[in-house]
């Protein structure tokens, strides 16, 4: 494949929008994922991602939201390289969870960029609140052929919870429906790192907890389980596992707030965020995944149709970037 020299993506994780929409707009991703004690990993971050803008010499830089550590050292040395700098913002790349002093920093930086690509309406009523300048681009749906490993042997009434153990995840309601559930023969599998929110897996003993697994074992489990589910609280949030979920033409139960409701629609089964309202949107995701595979089919062909449209409008917007017809920071900055 064939790459704009003119544009690099940093990404200071691996996250499956960044590797989709680098591909989607033809532009070289750079990954960098070390470990170690956090000090330790951001100087490394910085050298490695300073050592590829001295080679590549970019025009432009899009990078992913959070870390805001990436942003803030970009912010910092883009009238040095000259580039625009275009900040991919996911959800706490654009509000903050942990509290006034954060969504001050990332206001300053939202502020600043000189396009921030976000995933839906109300984030960008919220970026030009601020003096933002905001595209509307949500997650191209990804081809999971390349990612699913062997599958596993899961019982057939087998719900799959997509979860990190964020603050905004009813994760705690989603046990507790399935203390319900499991008298019918629905069996609850949970992926993520549960031990990040101290919770003791003893507490609820009917449910399966995975931990964190490999990416392949992640969505083995996503492809083998009847009904995939992914919840929130948050009203502007568009979570992954949903994405993710269609494209393997999954029955998914998501949460009833504006932002998912608005966009997946008669795809999903919406769901309040309370035990039972849980209980029975799993019940009725598994007595309808016919029709709602059928329903993810058709989501699928004309959400094509929208970001087809999309990352052609997008990709007009870092050309422009690109040529000096539209004023960058860091050009105004240098003359």
């Amino acid at each position: 494949m064939q790459h704009s020299p003119a544009t690099l993506w940093v990404d200071w994780d691996r996250h499956l929008r960044s590797r989709t929409l680098a591909r989607r707009l033809d532009v070289t991703l750079l990954e960098v994922r070390i470990g170690g004690n956090r000090i330790w990993r951001y100087v490394k971050s910085i050298r490695r991602t300073m050592s590829a803008l001295r080679r590549a010499r970019p025009s432009i830089v899009i990078a992913t939201n959070p870390s805001i550590v990436l942003a803030l050292m970009l912010l910092g040395v883009r009238r040095w390289f000259g580039f625009a700098l275009v900040s991919d913002a996911h959800f706490v790349g654009l509000r903050s969870l942990r509290g006034h002093l954060m969504q001050r920093v990332l206001d300053f930086y939202n502020s600043r960029a000189d396009l921030v690509i976000v995933t839906n309406e109300r984030q960008a009523q919220y970026l030009a609140s601020i003096g933002g300048r905001a595209y509307l681009c949500p997650d191209p749906l990804p081809d999971l052929n390349d990612h699913i490993g062997a599958s596993v042997a899961v019982p057939e009434k087998s719900v799959f919870l997509i979860c990190s153990f964020a603050r905004d995840e009813p994760y705690e309601a989603a046990f507790a429906a399935f203390s319900q559930l499991q008298q019918a023969g629905y069996t609850l599998f949970v992926s993520g790192n549960y031990r990040r929110a101290n919770l003791d897996p003893a507490r609820f003993p009917w449910v399966r907890f995975l931990g964190y697994v490999s990416e392949p074992d992640y969505y083995s489990y996503l492809v083998s389980c009847a009904v995939t589910m992914d919840l929130t609280v948050l009203e502007d949030c568009l979570v992954c596992g949903a994405y993710e979920a269609l494209a393997a033409k999954r029955p998914l139960v998501i949460s009833n707030t504006q932002a998912l409701r608005d966009y997946f629609g008669a795809a999903a089964v919406l769901t309040d965020n309370t035990p039972e309202a849980i209980a029975q949107s799993v019940e009725r995701a598994y007595a309808q995944r016919g029709a709602l595979a059928q329903e993810a089919t058709k989501w699928a062909i004309a959400n094509e149709v929208y970001m087809g449209e999309r990352i052609k409008t997008l990709k007009a917007h870092l050309r422009a970037l690109q040529t000096g017809s539209v004023p960058t920071r860091a050009r105004r900055l240098r003359t």
